[in-house]
Order: C-alpha cells, then sequence, then structure tokens
C-alpha cells in the first residue's frame, strides 16, 4: 500500500467520524427538541413584581417625627410617621364640649315635656272649677241671684282657661315631638355631637400614619416640618412575601400556555445554578401595547407589524423568596411546561374573599364610644 492510498484511507475515516458525530448530534438535538424542547416555552423577557404601597396620610398636618427609612422592615400597625396633633386635641376637646351642650340641652327637652304635662294637669283642673263656676251662675242670672257683671266675669274667665289650655295642649304636643320614640341617648342632636366627637376622635388617632402591611420601606420623601396634605405620598411599603413574575411572551408561544401549567425560573441575581418553581396563574387580556401611556394607531397608514408580546403571571413560592429573596423588578429567564394543554387559557374564577386586607384602620375608632358614652354619662347626672 503506498503512502498516497493510507493518507487517503486515514482521511475517509476522519470523514466518516465526523459525519458520524455530526450525525449523532443531530440525532441527540432531534431526540431533545421531541422530548424535552418542544414542550417547553421560553422566554427572557420577564421581571419581578409585587406590591408597591403608597403611604399617604389621612389627614392634612406637618410632619413632627419620622420613625423609619428606606430599606428598613416594618410590620403591621407599626407608626411610619407623625403628624402635630394640637389642631386636632383642640378640635376634640371643641367636640367634647358641645357634645356636652347637646346632651344638656336634650335633657331640657325631655324636662318641658314633664313641664308642660304638669301645666295641663293644672289647666285642666281650672277649667274644671271655671265650668262649675257657670253652670252655677246660669239660672241664678234669671232670678237675679247674680249680677249681670259678675256673670259676664266668669264667662270670661272660662273662655281664658280654655284658650289657655289649648295653648298648653299645643306646646306640650310640640313637645312631645320634640323628643317622641327617642331616649336622650339616641336622640337626633345627641348623635349629631356624638359622630362630631368621634369624626374628631379618629382624625387625631390619623395624626400617627401607620403601615398596612409587614413589608420594607422605599421611596421616603417625607421630611421634619414639611406640611402635607392627605393625598401626599410619603413613603412607600414592599411586602416582598407577596412577589409574581410577570413574563412576556411573544404571541406566537402562547397558543399551548395554560392555567396552571409549571414554570421553572432563574434570576440573574443568583445565576441559572438557582432555581425557583411556580405556576402560571393567568394571562393578561391585552399586549404590552394596548395598555402603553400612547397606544399604537395602527389606521393611520404608517403599519409594520410587530410580533406582539402578551404578560403572563407566574406564581412565586413565598418558602423560596424566604431562603433566597427577590426584589421588584429583577430581571427572570421563564420556562413553561406545556405538556399538559388541557387546561383553561383564561380564568373562569372569581374572587370571594378580598386578596389582601388590613384591619389597622378597623383600630382608628378604638375608645371612641367609651369616650361619647363617659360624657353624656356625665352630663345626665349633672
Amino acid at each position: 500500500m503506498t503512502e498516497q492510498t493510507a493518507n487517503n484511507q486515514k482521511r475517509n475515516q476522519i470523514i466518516l467520524w465526523v459525519s458520524i458525530g455530526f450525525i449523532a448530534v443531530a440525532i441527540g438535538i432531534l431526540i431533545y427538541y421531541l422530548a424535552v424542547l418542544r414542550y417547553e416555552q421560553y422566554t427572557d423577557d420577564a421581571y419581578v413584581q409585587g406590591n408597591l404601597i403608597e403611604i399617604t396620610p389621612q389627614v392634612p398636618g406637618i410632619v413632627s417625627s419620622i420613625n423609619v427609612d428606606n430599606t428598613d422592615l416594618v410590620k403591621e400597625g407599626q407608626v411610619l410617621v407623625n403628624l402635630d396633633p394640637t389642631d386636632y386635641q383642640i378640635a376634640l376637646e371643641k367636640s367634647k364640649n358641645e357634645l356636652g351642650e347637646a346632651v344638656r340641652d336634650v335633657v331640657q327637652m325631655f324636662l318641658k315635656v314633664e313641664e308642660l304635662e304638669a301645666d295641663l294637669a293644672e289647666k285642666e283642673a281650672l277649667l274644671f272649677k271655671a265650668e262649675k263656676d257657670y253652670e252655677n251662675r246660669v239660672p241664678l242670672v234669671e232670678v237675679g241671684g247674680v249680677s249681670k257683671e259678675e256673670f259676664e266675669h266668669v264667662e270670661a274667665d272660662l273662655l281664658s282657661v280654655k284658650a289657655s289650655l289649648l295653648a298648653t295642649e299645643v306646646s306640650l304636643q310640640a313637645a312631645i315631638a320634640a323628643v317622641q320614640n327617642t331616649s336622650i341617648e339616641t336622640h337626633p342632636i345627641v348623635k349629631k355631637a356624638a359622630d362630631n366627637v368621634k369624626n374628631a376622635f379618629v382624625s387625631l388617632e390619623r395624626c400617627h400614619i401607620l403601615a398596612p402591611s409587614d413589608g420594607y420601606v422605599a421611596m421616603r420623601s417625607a421630611q421634619l416640618g414639611e406640611y402635607v396634605e392627605a393625598s401626599k405620598p410619603l413613603m412607600a411599603v414592599i411586602p416582598l412575601d407577596e412577589l409574581w413574575v410577570d413574563a412576556n411572551f411573544k404571541e406566537v408561544q402562547l397558543s399551548k400556555v395554560r392555567i396552571g401549567q409549571g414554570v421553572k425560573l432563574t434570576s440573574d441575581l443568583y445565576g441559572s445554578g438557582v432555581k425557583f418553581y411556580g405556576k402560571v396563574v393567568g394571562i393578561n387580556p391585552g399586549t404590552g401595547n394596548v395598555f402603553s401611556t400612547l397606544p399604537p394607531q395602527n389606521a393611520t397608514g404608517n403599519w409594520i407589524k410587530i410580533v406582539q408580546r402578551v404578560p403572563v403571571r407566574v406564581s412565586l413560592d413565598p418558602k423560596e423568596l424566604e431562603k433566597r429573596p427577590l426584589w421588584l423588578g429583577l430581571s427572570m429567564n421563564v420556562t413553561v411546561d406545556i405538556h399538559n394543554d388541557t387546561g383553561k387559557m383564561l380564568s373562569e374564577r372569581t374572587r370571594k374573599k378580598p386578596i389582601y386586607q388590613t384591619k389597622i384602620y378597623k383600630k382608628q375608632e378604638d375608645g371612641a364610644q367609651d369616650l361619647i358614652d363617659q360624657i353624656i354619662k356625665q352630663n345626665i347626672s349633672d
């Protein structure tokens, strides 16, 4: 065998093995595609989202103290900011005095009924006497037993007593109408004054601005001595245990994406070695362009077709977030397992309970009713 022939055989063997290698790789890729890739939809256009709770005062005032700063952990009900309470303390004292006056006025109204009832009984007795005097003198006038002048006086007294009795009855009805079907505590005048006390009490409590949820403080803008209106954002509280991912998939990727499908996620923060697991919880009912500040106007004739992206919401496991926390806006890589495409693309479930709720605002009235009852009781007894 010549050297040229040996080289040709060696070259042919190399080409053969390289070809076999390429074929094996191609077969491997095909098998991997058929077994795995065709059952997955991937996007790196995904970001961590969550609740960003803006903290705004419920009443206007001057900031007198700031108790937290950016990155601080806060608990639900913790005082974040205090407003100067002076004006609201004065308003509460004024409303308490007004309630006391209202109670005393209503007490007088009830006593007025009793007074007019006694007056009416007295007038009825006088009427009985006047009628008897009149009846006794009628026969005497005919026989000259009494003078005509005296009889006229008796008759005038009878008419006067009747008129006085009628006036007292009208006054009594008016007094009864002012308090009918009520007690001192339930009288509209007292209730109105009590509502003013409660309003002033709650306004004073609202000088303490509380955290509505556990979370971390961000975007603090409140400054000492600053006058703030009721709608001015002072800071934000972000609950990092209530996060999800909005994965923006191309419209051509969504045909087999269903609610409930499993999702694997990796974060640029931790790298591809750390995986998060979640589920598809919903598909946004519109593309990103539709909800933009300036939605596109394709009817102008300047139209270029662009593949649209639709946000798909993916849940995150709170237990995984405890071990490896994420932050709002972080980039994520999302892979949806579309093996099972029998589920629904759109949710058919309506929520019957609140997703999030806080109890801090219900506690603002605690103690108000006790204060009102105390004021009413004190002024009734006095």
